[in-house]
């Protein structure tokens, strides 16, 4: 493609599907930038998004002395996610005011002026995001950004359940404490599968969009990398098959490269038959539209 700005690139989908490994392969292409989860938009029983905590720390965004006044919150470390613990490592502050100062303090100039002055910052032409909004909100990037290229990250349910599990459950909690945090996520991983599969079925027809499962990425990464850069229209390079390894739920991975390949059936032996049964049970659709058995 050309050195014009090409269309954002971003990944999207539910926790423990593989997002980051992806996002760190593709990283390696000089044409892609991933900015971290902003949490632009979230359903409000996850957690406050960006958009509300705008709302609610600097106000209206049409009165004067609003763009400093937002600058400076954006920089205070109060927005929730990691990207905003450090965004003077993502950013440059006068470049995106300046970036900022002619527009209209929409949130969608906000988050294209965040992404764009990140991409920058990186010595990239491609720009985009890993998770910048929670999946529910996927047609509102498709509003914003027409022609952008969408990967949908997924996994086996039960693997995503046992991921968490191990993840979460603290040594030190008590026995009722780790029975109701089992609870919360068997519930929360069951609506994230239902979601996940109602964002493919309404998605799958579209050209920009691929889903990229991530039991395929892990047992033929060539085959499946290859496959996201002709659709992103990037060169491959052997590089992206030794990501750093981090993030594991299972064990200390230390400064490994590569793909684990032991995390594909770690769940079988970690998850009790009768909750693999009742996952079934409740998405044998999902997991057909998926397309994961049910063994």
């Amino acid at each position: 493609m050309s050195a014009e700005r090409r269309p954002p690139v971003f990944i999207i989908g539910g926790s423990r599907t593989g997002s980051e490994m992806l996002k760190t392969m593709l990283s390696v292409s000089p044409d892609l930038d991933f900015a971290d989860e902003m949490f632009v938009r979230s359903p409000w029983w996850l957690h406050k998004d960006l958009q509300s905590s705008i709302r609610d720390h600097v106000g209206d965004l049409d009165r004067e002395g609003a763009l400093d006044a937002l600058v400076d919150f954006l920089y205070s470390g109060k927005p929730y996610g990691w990207f905003w613990t450090c965004p003077d490592e993502q950013m440059d502050r006068i470049r995106l005011i300046e970036q900022l100062s002619d527009k209209p303090l929409t949130l969608k100039n906000i988050f294209d002026a965040i992404i764009a002055e990140h991409a920058r910052r990186n010595g990239k032409n491609g720009w985009g995001a890993k998770f910048p909004m929670h999946y529910a909100y996927t047609n509102k990037l498709l509003e914003w950004y027409p022609d952008c290229r969408l990967i949908h990250t997924t996994r086996n349910p039960k693997a995503v359940y046992a991921s968490q599990s191990v993840k979460y459950l603290m040594p030190e909690m008590s026995a009722v404490s780790r029975e109701y945090l089992r609870f919360k996520q068997f519930v929360h991983i069951n609506i994230q599968t239902a979601w996940t599969a109602r964002l493919h079925r309404q998605l799958r027809g579209l050209e920009n969009y691929r889903l990229v499962r991530y039991e395929d990425v892990v047992l033929d990464p060539e085959n499946s990398v290859r496959q996201l850069c002709d659709f992103l229209e990037v060169d491959y390079l052997t590089e992206m098959l030794s990501p750093d390894q981090y993030g594991s739920s299972f064990s200390d991975i230390g400064d490994r490269k590569g793909i684990d390949s032991n995390a594909l059936d770690r769940w079988r032996n970690t998850t009790s038959s009768f909750t693999q049964q009742l996952m079934n049970g409740l998405h044998f659709r999902n997991l057909d539209t998926l397309g994961y058995s049910r063994d």
